[in-house]
């Protein structure tokens, strides 16, 4: 099978869930409804948060953090689904499967993160309620957002651009609502195996640390 050249505006093509299903307008339909529930009670959340000095506290300002991780995660992902089913444009371009491969790792390898950090928020105020605001003042909840952010970020950079180095097959259908890693693999035109291990041996690991924070 031939390769075909995805830095000359060649894309790929969101097979996505909408068209396989029995009712593709009524689960259009749901996950708009259910997009818009998502952005009004996220926004919500952050309005109050954010006017409400008494909230201003440890816990508060790291949901607020992850209300916004929320908003912006769903966003990356269902407006582009929603209007490629309407428009009955399912294409996406090389550069734009990259984005939002960047953008979905990196917001959900934030919110992973930013979740350890809240086990530990909570960690503190039961176990260390006098040294609560010392261990987890203003600067210690700021510099906890920040590394999020930044460790994501890092980690959503390598991963995209190891994956889209890879030259890939004549076939662009990509069988999933979004560009991700283990999809674009198999459209692969090269030995993926070790990359996937480590992929999956990476995501096993950060969730058993995850687990472990919980614990």
């Amino acid at each position: 099978m031939g390769l075909w050249n995805s830095t000359l505006g060649s894309g790929f093509i969101l097979m996505g869930i909408l068209n396989d299903s029995g009712s593709p307008e009524l689960l259009c339909a749901t996950i708009a409804v259910l997009y818009m529930l998502a952005l009004t009670s996220n926004g919500l959340l952050l309005l109050v948060i954010t006017m409400d000095s008494r909230l201003h506290v440890p816990m508060y300002l790291l949901l607020r953090q992850l209300s916004l991780m929320d908003l912006l995660f769903t966003s990356v992902v269902i407006p582009k689904a929603l209007v490629d089913f309407l428009h009955q444009e399912n294409t996406i371009s090389f550069g734009g499967c990259a984005l939002q491969m960047f953008l979905a790792l990196t917001l959900g390898g934030a919110e992973d993160l930013l979740l350890a950090f809240m086990a530990y928020d909570r960690y503190v105020a039961i176990c260390h309620p006098l040294n609560y605001m010392v261990l987890m003042s203003p600067r210690v909840c700021c510099l906890m957002v920040a590394t999020s952010w930044i460790l994501a970020s890092l980690s959503a950079l390598g991963h995209t651009l190891y994956t889209m180095h890879f030259p890939f097959c004549m076939s662009r259908e990509i069988r999933h609502l979004l560009c991700e890693i283990p999809p674009l693999l198999k459209l692969a035109c090269a030995d993926t195996s070790r990359y996937e291990l480590m992929v999956y041996v990476t995501g096993v690991t950060f969730l058993l640390l995850k687990s472990q924070c919980y614990g």
